[in-house]
């Protein structure tokens, strides 16, 4: 009797630690539905994976938008300026993003941008040519998003200064 016990409990355990993972229910077999070109619209920021260039994407509802990058201020790479990009289409497809850009000021020929699209982040690869050429790896969020919850988070600081 107690072995039969002792095995129920474990059955039980392992049913318990499993079955969520399991897939099981109707969330678990529901697929995250890739964002629409719509959805995309608006600027994002971010830096490269290096840290050492600032990213801002303006995608238009029109295909159309404008990149710029910059290094930090704080960098001797800053002396360079801001290098300003013309994108002349980006497109979606399921997860993926394309982006078609040429330079406009200061900055030089792009061989490609493409990127994965994530919940609330662009994570894009930019590079010269593809055969040997350089290649960033920036990570951009909406900046609505960032500005907002910097903007909260720092009111709230400032309040708790005061008390």
């Amino acid at each position: 009797m107690r072995a039969r016990l002792s095995l129920l409990c474990g059955v039980l355990a392992f049913a318990v630690l499993i079955g969520p993972q399991t897939g099981s229910g109707v969330a678990a077999n529901k697929r995250a539905t890739p964002p629409t070109a719509k959805d995309l619209v608006g600027v994002w920021i971010g830096f490269d994976s290096d840290q050492l260039t600032f990213n801002r994407v303006d995608l238009r509802a029109d295909s159309t938008g404008f990149c710029a990058r910059v290094s930090p201020a704080d960098t001797i790479l800053h002396d360079q300026g801001v290098h300003v990009y013309r994108i002349t289409k980006w497109s979606v497809d399921g997860w993926n993003i394309e982006i078609r850009m040429s330079p406009v000021s200061n900055a030089t020929g792009v061989g490609y941008v493409k990127g994965r699209i994530g919940l609330a982040s662009l994570r894009l690869t930019i590079g010269g040519p593809e055969n040997g050429g350089w290649k960033e790896e920036p990570l951009l969020h909406p900046e609505s998003r960032i500005m907002i919850s910097n903007q909260e988070t720092r009111d709230t600081i400032e309040a708790a200064e005061k008390n």
